[in-house]
């Protein structure tokens, strides 16, 4: 009587563990993420609802810092902005604040990692669309593609 309980268990078990890997779908062409659904869209777990629009963005940008375009940069960016630097969390109120302090937010090293990053290669997560190693963070926030956090050295 033992064995057979033993036996009904190890088969329960089993029967569960392979219910359990088929019911989120394995999606080819995201290097290992695990979505539910057929979404081709690689952004929405940072609640991005256009991969289009926001790659054209992203293109967008790296011409603005390619240029040193910093009104155009102002204009993108999610007020306050979150700045960290040395530890430290600084927030900048808007876009006056930003065109002063732009040399300190925008370092060369912020530059290079956004100017060097392809969108595609991109690590995507709930919080937001990562440029770099975390110099500069991206997201959608009422239907607006904004930087919304820079870390500087």
């Amino acid at each position: 009587m033992k064995r057979m309980r033993w036996m009904l268990l190890a088969m329960g078990i089993a029967l569960m563990a392979q219910t359990t890997t088929s019911l989120v779908p394995q999606v080819s062409g995201y290097d290992g993420y695990v979505r539910e659904g057929n979404s081709s869209n690689r952004y929405e777990v940072a609640g991005i609802t256009n991969a289009e629009a926001f790659e054209a963005f992203f293109g967008k940008l790296q011409e603005a810092v390619k240029k040193n375009d910093k009104t155009e940069l102002a204009k993108h960016i999610r007020y306050p902005l979150r700045v960290n630097k040395d530890g430290k969390s600084q927030f900048i109120r808007d876009e006056r604040q930003f065109l002063e302090d732009y040399d300190q937010i925008m370092t060369e090293k912020v530059k290079e990692a956004f100017l060097q990053q392809k969108v595609t290669d991109t690590f995507v997560n709930d919080q937001g669309v990562m440029v770099g190693n975390g110099e500069v963070w991206l997201g959608q926030f009422s239907n607006r593609f904004v930087i919304f956090a820079v870390n500087v050295e």
